[in-house]
């Protein structure tokens, strides 16, 4: 069977979407992220009670527009140790260069030079930005030492769980098994990330500085990591 998994949630996949096409239908959203239509209707509906997306009426037709401070503050519930400054502030300030210009303001709030998740105090609620599978590369990244059952905790899945993610990762080639005595460390092969055929669904592609971003700010968080005798490649 064909994987589908990746590094971005479909709440970050709608949320990409939206900033590069403010003006689609649920149903070009839909088709672009590769969910149903419900689905995309309940993401949008979330994403709106969180105050990160306003809809806006134009005519007959929706546009959407991003409030990219609130997005900045937001951390998945018990991963905001994975979640660095650094690295979120980097993934959102791309969406923020990248975003589409509206095509009108109807009200929307104007967008920020750049954000500065620092600013405002972090929430935490039940979805996140980033996959396990993504979490897991983080973790990896900021301490290539750890064990599996410090990365479970870390990650928040289950040791079996944890093993089936690295299992992934390694088939895929992004991160790469070394052999120390009794016990396995791990490393990321960034070339193999940056290739990743699934950083979206189906034949829309992510933006690429988005994908150089999430590359670049493993690597830097990897330069910052304890040493280790398993080296980024």
């Amino acid at each position: 069977m064909t994987a589908t998994w990746g590094f971005l949630t479909n709440q970050a996949l709608v949320l990409v979407y939206v900033v590069k096409h403010n003006d689609s239908t649920v149903r070009e959203i839909s088709q672009g992220v590769g969910v149903t239509e419900r689905a995309t209707l309940a993401i949008l509906r979330q994403l709106r009670e969180e105050q990160i997306i306003e809809r806006h009426r134009d005519g007959r037709c929706n546009t959407y527009s991003v409030d990219f401070e609130r997005l900045a503050s937001y951390r998945r519930e018990g991963t905001v140790s994975l979640t660095p400054r650094m690295f979120i502030d980097g993934l959102i300030n791309v969406m923020l260069q990248i975003s589409e210009p509206p095509h009108h303001t109807n009200g929307a709030k104007a967008k920020p030079a750049a954000v500065d998740s620092g600013a405002r105090e972090p929430r935490e609620g039940n979805w996140g930005f980033l996959t396990n599978h993504a979490l897991l590369l983080l973790a990896i990244a900021m301490d290539p030492n750890s064990t599996v059952r410090e990365m479970s905790a870390s990650v928040g899945v289950t040791e079996r769980a944890l093993v089936a993610l690295l299992n992934q990762l390694e088939a895929e080639r992004v991160i790469v098994r070394h052999r120390m005595g009794r016990r396995n460390t791990y490393s990321l092969d960034l070339d193999a990330l940056r290739g990743f055929p699934r950083w979206s669904p189906g034949d829309w592609p992510l933006p690429t500085p988005l994908v150089d971003m999430a590359v670049n700010g493993l690597r830097a968080l990897s330069a910052q990591a304890p040493r280790s005798l398993a080296a980024v490649h």
